[in-house]
């Protein structure tokens, strides 16, 4: 790599920025469910310039599972909750084998569980992208 390259690359990072994301917190035991099998690999979203809404954050896009099958739910920019904190999903295997999922939630203080709010600008799909699950983007 020439000195020049070394230089744009480094240039590069440096210009790059993490999205505005809200202040997290952990799910309760309670919000976890068992599924049948893991979610596919998370889709590609295209994240829409941020709103001039006060506070907006981003949310990543997210497999809910429904019934016999797992159901994107799209990733936006939102303005939380007052008070709230955003539990990402996560998942995990107990000792005998079952997998447990909890979808992304909003908590209030007192970990109950609070209303999403409607996304201002949710992502969008790349153009020509095809998506799994039955081609559902929700």
């Amino acid at each position: 790599m020439t000195h020049g390259s070394a230089l744009l690359v480094l240039a590069l990072l440096g210009c790059s920025s993490a999205l505005p994301s809200p202040k997290t917190t952990e799910h309760p035991l309670a919000a976890f469910v068992e599924v049948p099998y893991p979610p596919p690999a998370a889709l590609s979203e295209m994240v829409p310039e941020r709103p001039a809404a006060s506070g907006a954050v981003w949310i990543d896009g997210e497999w809910l599972f429904h019934g016999q099958g797992f159901v994107w739910r799209r990733g936006g920019w939102v303005v939380p909750p007052t008070g709230g904190s955003f539990a990402p999903w996560r998942s995990w295997y107990r000792r005998d084998g079952r997998l447990m999922l909890a979808p992304g939630s909003w908590y209030d203080a007192h970990h109950e569980r609070l209303r999403a709010p409607h996304p201002l600008l949710p992502a969008f799909t790349p153009p020509n992208e095809l998506t799994s699950e039955a081609q559902t983007g929700r």
